[in-house]
This record gives C-alpha cells, structure tokens and sequence, in this order.
C-alpha cells in the first residue's frame, strides 16, 4: 500500500509541474514576437524535391509513371509592418537543372531596391513562382506558413491543448494542438471559401522556441472520394552563424489527383541578411 501511494503521488507532483496550454503559449508568443524581426531580415537557398506518384487503388496498368521534380529558388521571410502578416516569397531560379531564364532580379534586390511597387513583383513573382510546383499550383508551401498561423495575432483563431510532452533532437517539448474554428479561415480556396487548418507546434517548454510545426489543411472538393489533408511540416535548427533557429527542412503532402501521392522536401541553407524597407508594405485594403 504504501509503494502504491508513492505511485500516486509521484504521478500527481509530476502532472502539477506540467504546464498548461496558456502558459506554454504565452512562452511561444513572447518568442515569435522577438523572432519575426530576426528572420525577416534573412533570405536563402531551398532546394526542394517532389514526387507524384501513384498511390493506394491506382490501377496498375493504367497509372502514369511517378514523376519526380527537383526545384532551386531563393526564400525571404517577410513580416510586413502594421501587424498585416508574415508572408513568405520564393523566386525559382532552376527546374530539373535547367535555369529559369525570366526569373527577374535576385529577391533581396527586388525587396529593398526602392522601387514603390515591391510588394506587387514579389507577389507576381510568387504567384509564378508557383506554377512549377507538383499538382496544383500553390503558393502555401513555404516554411513560413506555421510561423503565420502561430503569430500572436491569430491566437483567437485557434482552440489548443496539450497532447504530448516530447523530445526532439534532445530538446523537450511541449506538443500544442490548435484546431482553427474562425471564418474566414487562413487559408482560402482560390475560388474562395474556407479551409480550416490543423495546427500541431513542438514547443521547447522552457523556453517557448518553436522546434517543430506542422499545419494540416483539409480539402473536401478535390474530386477524390474523402477529404484530403494537404500538409506542410517545418523543422527549425540553430544556424551557428546567425545564432538564431532557422527553417532547416519542410516536409510537404500535396493534391496530385485521384489515386496519386504527391509529397516533397524541401532543405535551406546560405542564409544571409538583408534590410527590407519600411515601404515594402501590403496594398491598401489587404
């Protein structure tokens, strides 16, 4: 009896030391209020590789080849001024090797040349950026998008809890889960209408730095026979030179049609600093 009550109360000292969701989560606002600023001065090289394959009830004698795509761009992170977002821009240089010859001005010059319509370009750019991805074009797979979805300003969007207490790479971690449940949602069809997103956040307890996230966004009018989850998953890493946690991999599930699988993976490496300037800001009305 007595190892029996041992038992219990070991259990119930550990359970009152775990913190809670707010607690947690006020640990992780405080970061990425800090962090925005940092990573918004930094752009880099992805090199990203998709797959199209196909999957699960493909007939086998009619189903095309898997396809594989291998994809060089230029990333910036940008937190633009007024509490308006943090988006993220790509500008593929290279597609299967082969270089992008309208691919414009490197994407450090394009955001703080001084040109007054900045934000336009990099928007266009991103835009056509997008038609080399796998599937369907989109422009929501860039390591950004669980930064946006867990930024301070979005935390009434999005009901959470405590799942799991996990370590990843040796760091202990509080695993948050956020279901969105405002409208209009994030993340739009591009016809319009909702898409509400899955948010899973590997959060270091003591610290509130944000070691892993995932969003998984679910879309029910894509022809196949259950809802899809489209889904991007960003590890962070410390980059000794900057002494910051970077986006180091994302790991991305995407629509390729029916009966197919579409996933990719993307690593970042040679980030450098750059300054963005004050103009660089959304149009008026977004």
């Amino acid at each position: 009896m007595k190892t029996l009550a041992a038992l219990v109360a070991l259990v119930i000292g550990l359970f009152a030391q775990t913190d809670d969701s707010s607690t947690v989560r006020d640990r992780l606002d405080k970061y990425l209020l800090a962090y925005e600023p940092q990573l918004s001065t930094l752009v880099a090289e992805e090199l990203m590789i998709q797959r199209d394959a196909p999957g699960p009830g493909a007939a086998v004698n009619a189903a095309p080849d898997t396809r594989h795509r291998r994809i060089n761009s230029d990333v910036a992170f940008i937190g633009l001024p007024g509490d308006a977002g943090w988006l993220g821009f790509r500008r593929v240089t290279k597609v299967n090797g082969k270089t992008i010859a309208d691919a414009g001005p490197p994407l450090a010059v394009l955001l703080t040349d001084g040109a007054s319509d900045d934000y336009d370009r990099a928007r266009l750019l991103l835009q056509e950026s997008a038609r080399h991805n796998l599937g369907s074009p989109r422009t929501t797979n860039l390591p950004n998008l669980p930064l946006e979805y867990l930024h301070p300003r979005n935390r009434h969007r999005l009901h959470q809890r405590i799942d799991a207490v996990e370590k990843i790479r040796g760091i202990e971690t509080t695993l948050l889960v956020l279901q969105e449940h405002s409208t209009p949602t994030i993340i739009q069809r591009p016809e319009g209408g909702d898409m509400q997103s899955l948010v899973r956040a590997w959060v270091e307890t003591k610290t509130g730095r944000l070691i892993r996230g995932e969003v998984r966004t679910r879309d029910a009018r894509l022809g196949v026979l259950a809802a899809f989850d489209n889904v991007i998953r960003v590890d962070f890493r410390p980059d000794p030179k900057l002494g910051i946690l970077v986006p180091y991999e994302m790991e991305e599930i995407y629509f390729a049609g029916r009966f197919r699988e579409g996933t990719g993976t993307a690593r970042y490496s040679n980030y450098r600093q750059f300054r963005t300037a004050a103009r660089v800001v959304p149009p008026s009305g977004q």
